[in-house]
């Protein structure tokens, strides 16, 4: 791949500029490289947000449905602490009346309301005990449903002109999530991601043992086999700390359900696409110099999407690069 094209300024190559790759961590079908900030300085006393698990602990952060019946694509959440709270792209909420993930990253300010939009992943519960609002699982969406996702949502803002909501397709993700249990053979009353995720507990933690995050780590770039699978960066390395698990357990659950298909169709891995990029360097480069339309956000910051013929994805920017989730465009 040539490098000819220029640099895009703006928040992502910004943020690129400022980092470097660790050496590679691998285990099984899996491998990461960190990308760690080339800068020493640690994060300010006071940091520029928080996470949304740790809000939710604290008491500072509430999510409910909106209004007394609900509504699947959006949720209502109330911050009554100082500190902005970041609400990951594909992060899940789980309670009320179903499961819910973020359909972008939301950067939730301090002292505010919002109304925010998300997707099913239970298809089967519209009913919930006494009271019982959202709790956090401290878990995200799997990257690869999160990449088809992110399509859909980019034409939805797209359609709009770039400022309208951030709707996903819902059936979609309701069929990617029942073929993923099918497949998985999880019991689930109710159709829910997190049935088919505990199906794939046992793998998922016995990766997560193999992988450590590094001093000054904001991110990594993930391979699944022999090809680049996305970046997970986030521009606070605190919150990047607070979310690395759920990030690399994002990317676990696709390499684990890659592994198992390969071992049941062995020619699958020769009918697919084969890899856009085999090392993180230029999978880097590319993204560095990808376009991207920047659109508001629901919270604070602007939402950024990537949709062309090399990378996609999709970020959000605040004063510098908040969360950054990208994928080379083939596969």
């Amino acid at each position: 791949m040539t490098h000819s094209q220029p640099l895009v300024p703006g928040p992502i190559s910004d943020f690129l500029a400022n980092v470097a790759l660790a050496p590679r961590q691998a285990y099984k079908a899996l491998t990461l490289w960190p990308l760690v900030h080339r800068d020493a300085a640690p994060d300010p006393a006071a940091p520029p947000y928080i996470t949304l698990g740790e809000a939710l602990a604290s008491g500072s952060l509430h999510i409910d449905e909106v209004g007394e019946g609900g509504s699947v694509p959006v949720v209502h959440v109330t911050n009554k602490g100082d500190i902005p709270v970041l609400f990951l792209f594909g992060e899940e909420i789980a309670g009320a009346l179903q499961n819910r993930v973020a359909n972008a990253s939301f950067l939730v300010p301090g002292k505010s309301h919002l109304v925010l939009d998300v997707s099913c992943v239970e298809a089967g519960r519209w009913s919930r005990r006494r009271g019982e609002r959202f709790r956090g699982t401290r878990e995200v969406l799997s990257s690869a449903l999160r990449k088809k996702m992110a399509h859909k949502v980019a034409r939805a803002r797209a359609a709009a002109g770039g400022a309208g909501r951030f709707h996903a397709d819902q059936a979609e993700v309701w069929d990617e999530i029942e073929q993923r249990i099918a497949f998985s053979g999880a019991p689930s009353s109710t159709r829910a991601y997190a049935d088919y995720r505990e199906s794939r507990s046992t793998d998922l933690d016995e990766i997560g043992r193999a992988f450590r995050p590094v001093e000054r780590q904001v991110g990594f770039v993930t391979a699944i086999g022999d090809g680049v699978a996305g970046i997970e960066a986030i521009g606070s390395p605190r919150a990047f700390a607070q979310s690395f698990r759920a990030l690399l357990r994002a990317y676990a659950i696709d390499a684990v359900d890659a592994s198992l298909v390969n071992e049941l169709d062995a020619p699958a891995k020769r009918r697919r696409k084969g890899p856009q990029f085999d090392a993180p360097e230029p999978f880097l480069a590319a993204l560095a110099r990808a376009p991207f339309t920047t659109g508001p956000s629901l919270g604070a910051g602007a939402d950024l999407r990537l949709e062309g013929p090399v990378v996609t994805g999709c970020a959000l920017a605040h004063e510098g690069l908040v969360h950054l989730n990208a994928f080379p465009a083939q596969g």
